[in-house]
């Protein structure tokens, strides 16, 4: 019964996604995804409200899948070897492994979502879960580590974001010229923004 239930939803999930090709989410009907999902009306609503109620569910679907690869990726990272080279290039190549693993599976999904015919929920809760993830990363060096960073929580807070964001919209950019890039080359592409963010530069900076 469950698979049966997990089988409909997904179906459900992809008309979604196929109709978000075509138009803005504004202008899709729940009738649009009932027909593109072939299901009844009857078992659409019996799981959903409406259609954005179904895309809300599965953008946190997709969102705590996201979350656990990267915190079970991040927690290895030792930022203090990090440095503008091809070693830390290196390093965060074979450190993303999961990460880059959920892109390979799932950019299909993820770059309509983070498209302008979606809502910015998405995008932006990418942005923020990327975010957290790094101020445990600073926090972890503040404590674990010699290195000063700031004692400016407004600083602090600003070096994570401006690194979530050059990750999130590295991995985009990269994602979207698939059809251009070996998958070697998108997590070289990745790790160099990464190296060469404005965090690492502060971290260089107060190195003692």
């Amino acid at each position: 019964m469950q698979r049966r239930v997990l089988a409909t939803k997904e179906r459900i999930y992809s008309s979604i996604i196929e109709e978000l090709k075509k138009a803005p989410l504004t202008e899709i009907t729940d009738r649009n995804i009932i027909s593109k999902a072939q299901v009844s009306s009857g078992t659409f609503y019996k799981y959903f409200r409406n259609h954005t109620d179904a895309l809300r569910e599965l953008e946190n679907n997709l969102l705590k899948d996201y979350s656990f690869v990267l915190n079970s990726d991040l927690k290895y990272w030792h930022v203090e070897k990090l440095t503008m080279d091809s070693n830390s290039v290196k390093l965060i190549q074979n450190n993303l492994n999961n990460t880059f693993k959920f892109w390979n599976k799932n950019n299909d999904y993820l770059l309509v979502l983070v498209s302008k015919n979606s809502d910015k929920y998405f995008f932006d809760q990418l942005i923020s879960e990327t975010e957290l993830q790094n101020k445990k990363i600073l926090a972890k060096c503040k404590t674990k580590t010699k290195i000063k960073i700031t004692s400016d929580k407004l600083k602090v807070d600003a070096f994570a974001h401006q690194l979530a964001a050059a990750e999130i919209e590295s991995f985009i950019w990269c994602y979207k010229h698939l059809d251009y890039m070996s998958r070697n080359e998108i997590k070289e592409a990745v790790a160099e923004t990464i190296t060469n963010a404005p965090f690492n530069l502060i971290m260089q900076k107060n190195v003692a």
